[in-house]
């Protein structure tokens, strides 16, 4: 099976990690390399995107004084 077919599996670390070595292929590779990553550069950037817009939205944390203002405000 063809990477560009398998990507669609990778974890999260594995694409990140193909991503990566794509990234340094297309800048500092033999022809052939840049014309793959040149390939496989839109698919991987595509399933990074899908995976990001598809990943819960998560609340940044609250600050401990934040809350306690808060409660004082909700106690009054």
């Amino acid at each position: 099976m063809a990477i560009d077919e398998r990507i669609t599996s990778f974890s999260d670390k594995e694409l990140a990690s193909l991503h990566d070595n794509v990234r340094r292929l297309a800048d500092s590779g033999s022809t052939a390399q840049r014309a793959e990553a040149a390939r496989l550069m839109p698919l991987i950037d595509a399933e990074l995107a899908e995976r990001k817009a598809k990943a819960p939205v998560r609340k940044p944390p609250v600050r401990k004084a934040a809350a306690k203002k808060q409660a004082a405000r909700v106690e009054e």
